[in-house]
């Protein structure tokens, strides 16, 4: 776990720090500067693009995690590997963007009433993908040898940090939401751009090629997975961003802004998860070459802990803050009370995905990959249906609604497999103790004393919550590698003796 833990502390850190920036641009400035409808159009167009670079990608992020250790060579041209995967990506984006192109009618049937702006805006997803595609292209390669940390700056902080520049020249009127939506485009170039130059840097990878036949590669067996893998991973995108697509084309954009505006706010229960899994996925993958069943159980039981501390955590920590953050916010299009209860629906699903652990990668880097793709295709035509059942009726809280049974389900269906099937599975009696201590502390922050002012009730309330949640489970000693984390930074600043 040392590789671990020393770049997924640092990766936590710099989510973290990207979150406060996505907040302030989800609580702040998106609001006050963009209407409902064109929020709802901006996560429209990143829910899309981010489905269509993974159908272009061919399964080649999880191609070059699963098998890049089976042809990791010391002269750093890896058996043409990476040359490979690349003119596979290359292949595959160019190959769905004449799809996108010649079912264009098709597609914009589905939005044409409901969402004016998709129109307007449709060749723009083709240049977005494509970054999208790099992008992922590129961090997958520096995650297959550990460096994941600049990949995560680039993705949670500069890009968030230029979202925030081009809200505030919206706000000054420099530019316009054409403009905006153009600038958001060229900052994905931008990252990807900048992620090869430092892959290059590296010196981790060669760009001679020995054999341009590709000879050593396994070329039919790697894209037998990498098809299973686009459908799983496309249908598991489908699953978290089908909410987003069928709310645009069924009730329209504004009632969608709204619903994402709450999912954005939830999205940061799944930081911590982001975080550790820019590395841990490498530590399964690998131990799995080995057969290494012990150390996946340890990445597992571990990972599912602490994930499900610092979830809770965020989550009771906006519940307690819900009137300071429709203070700030001061938009009634979001802000309305009624609202609050798509929150709360979300962010259990992301509490039960989080806590899940690593039970869908643990099944997709195995032998059994395939079996996650039927998974996961039973959970998109259940969280299909049930959407189209609930949506015409509820809206926003129908697809909330959906969400959080397909999340369950799934994390279900894949946590009695893995118990079943590899005899392990990460939930103990602490896991119950973290609810409890979830429910005291909310407790207290709930039914603190409401400060004048709303940024000092924010930090006293939120600090006590923090307080008494650290403390307890600190206590209770439910995850040694936090102890452990606590008692160094303790020691540092002098305020425990250290061991020996």
């Amino acid at each position: 776990m040392g590789i671990v833990k020393k770049q997924a502390y640092k990766n936590t850190i710099l989510s973290y720090a990207g979150m406060v920036i996505a907040y302030v641009n989800t609580v702040l400035l998106f609001p006050f500067f963009v209407s409902s409808a064109q929020y709802g159009f901006y996560t429209l167009i990143i829910s899309i693009s981010v489905l269509y670079s993974l159908i272009a990608s061919m399964g080649i992020p999880g191609i070059l995690l699963k098998y890049f250790p089976f042809y990791r060579t010391e002269d750093r041209t890896h058996n043409g590997f990476i040359h490979w995967t690349a003119l596979l990506s290359l292949l595959g984006f160019s190959a769905v963007s004449v799809l996108f192109i010649v079912f264009k009618p098709v597609i914009l049937s589905a939005y044409s009433q409901t969402s004016p702006l998709f129109a307007q805006y449709y060749y723009y997803l083709i240049p977005l993908s494509f970054f999208v595609v790099a992008f992922n292209y590129f961090e997958m390669t520096g995650r297959i040898v550990y460096q994941t940390i600049y990949s995560n700056f680039l993705q949670t902080i500069l890009l968030r940090a230029l979202t925030t520049v081009y809200l505030l020249m919206i706000a000054v009127k420099w530019i316009d939401f054409k403009d905006f939506i153009f600038l958001y485009i060229f900052s994905n170039g931008l990252i990807s751009l900048l992620l090869l130059i430092s892959i290059i840097y590296t010196q981790k990878f060669s760009l001679r090629i020995k054999d341009y036949r590709f000879k050593a590669i396994r070329k039919k067996e790697m894209l037998n997975f990498g098809m299973f893998t686009v459908v799983s991973s496309a249908v598991y995108v489908l699953l978290q961003k089908i909410d987003t697509l069928m709310l645009s084309a069924m009730v329209g954009d504004a009632i969608q802004g709204v619903y994402s505006w709450y999912f954005n706010i939830a999205l940061v229960i799944s930081v911590p998860a982001q975080a550790l899994n820019r590395t841990t996925y490498a530590i399964v993958a690998d131990a799995w070459k080995t057969k290494d069943m012990s150390s996946i159980a340890g990445v597992y039981s571990k990972t599912s802990i602490i994930q499900m501390i610092i979830g809770c955590l965020l989550f009771i920590g906006i519940i307690i803050n819900r009137g300071n953050l429709y203070a700030i916010a001061r938009n009634k299009d979001f802000t309305d009370p009624k609202y609050f209860g798509l929150f709360i629906v979300i962010g259990l699903g992301f509490l039960v995905d989080i806590t899940g652990g690593l039970n869908s990668y643990i099944i997709t880097a195995s032998h059994k990959y395939r079996l996650y793709t039927l998974f996961i295709i039973i959970a998109i035509v259940f969280c299909i249906g049930v959407n189209y059942l609930l949506i015409p009726k509820y809206k926003g809280m129908g697809s909330a609604i959906a969400y959080l049974l397909t999340i369950t389900g799934l994390n279900f269906g894949t946590w009695l497999y893995i118990k079943v099937r590899f005899k392990m599975q990460p939930f103990t009696y602490k896991h119950l103790i973290v609810i409890a201590i979830t429910f005291v502390s909310f407790l207290f922050g709930y039914y603190f004393w409401k400060m004048p002012n709303i940024y000092l009730d924010i930090i006293l309330r939120s600090g006590l919550t923090a307080l008494i949640y650290g403390g307890l489970t600190y206590f209770f000693h439910i995850s040694a590698d936090l102890n452990e984390k606590v008692d160094k930074t303790l020691v540092k600043l002098k305020l425990l003796k250290g061991k020996g």
